[in-house]
């Protein structure tokens, strides 16, 4: 039986949704390729994997560069792994004023949301199709991380909101299309402040934004990671399209 495989792209920090989930996934024995664009945070991600018994492969790339993206899944098929899960985590969430977006935030938010989006939700798409369903007939599943930005706009994040929400449209449109072929395409609303590496390096504000917060009050990115894993779990419908973690403390 060949091994399976998850591809988790957008890794960063150790304490991040992408470094979170890499390690959730090889605790599960998957093999687990794990793709971002800093080969030193990759590492320190792949030996806390190894050191706990499973296994792992660094993959440096671009998600908005096409032939990235191809090496990277060409890499998955030399191996004759079965893909079972692919992650999709890459956003770029700076606030600016509205009357601020030049050409190049746009562009920006355009190419990690959606370019990128798209070019691993075709790779990945092409490869599940070629695999042989399980006896409940799922190839895989391919989760995106979503945010608050993905459901509403709010002030100086409009370019992205705008990509955002291009986003969702697009996987909206991959779960009509390939849900009868056993692909379970799904998207994770993240609705809530993550306490983790990124928010933390903020200087100031970061921190300001936990106390804030309060016990609770922020979302841990293990814990998102059990539930980014709960929904690949999921053999036979009902499958879960969509779900939105927040805080349980927190107002609607």
């Amino acid at each position: 039986m060949n091994k399976r495989a998850a591809i988790i792209v957008g890794v960063g920090a150790r304490h991040g949704i992408g470094g979170a989930m890499a390690v959730k996934a090889a605790s599960e024995g998957l093999h687990v390729f794990v793709v971002g664009r800093t080969a030193s945070r990759l590492d320190v991600i792949v030996h806390e994997i190894t050191s706990l018994g499973g296994t792992a492969s660094a993959c440096v790339a671009d998600c908005t560069q096409q032939q990235d993206i191809n090496a990277v899944f060409e890499q998955v098929a030399d191996t004759k792994m079965l893909l079972e899960l692919v992650v999709y985590n890459v956003g770029r969430n700076m606030p600016a004023p509205f009357l601020e977006h030049d050409q190049r935030i746009i562009e920006d938010n355009w190419k990690r949301c959606v370019v990128g989006g798209m070019f691993v939700g075709q790779h990945a798409v092409k490869t599940m199709l070629e695999q042989t369903p399980s006896p409940e007939g799922k190839r895989g599943t391919i989760i995106y991380t979503g945010a608050s930005a993905s459901m509403r706009g709010n002030p100086m994040f409009s370019g992205f909101a705008s990509a955002k929400g291009a986003l969702r449209g697009m996987i909206q449109s991959m779960q009509a299309e390939f849900s009868e072929s056993g692909i379970h395409v799904s998207h994770v609303v993240i609705d809530g402040v993550i306490n983790g590496d990124l928010v933390k390096s903020v200087k100031g504000f970061g921190k300001v934004a936990l106390k804030m917060k309060g016990e609770n009050g922020s979302l841990l990115p293990d814990e998102i990671a059990k539930s980014f894993w709960m929904v690949h779990s999921q053999q036979t419908p009902p499958w879960a399209n969509e779900i939105d973690l927040r805080p349980f403390k927190e107002k609607f």
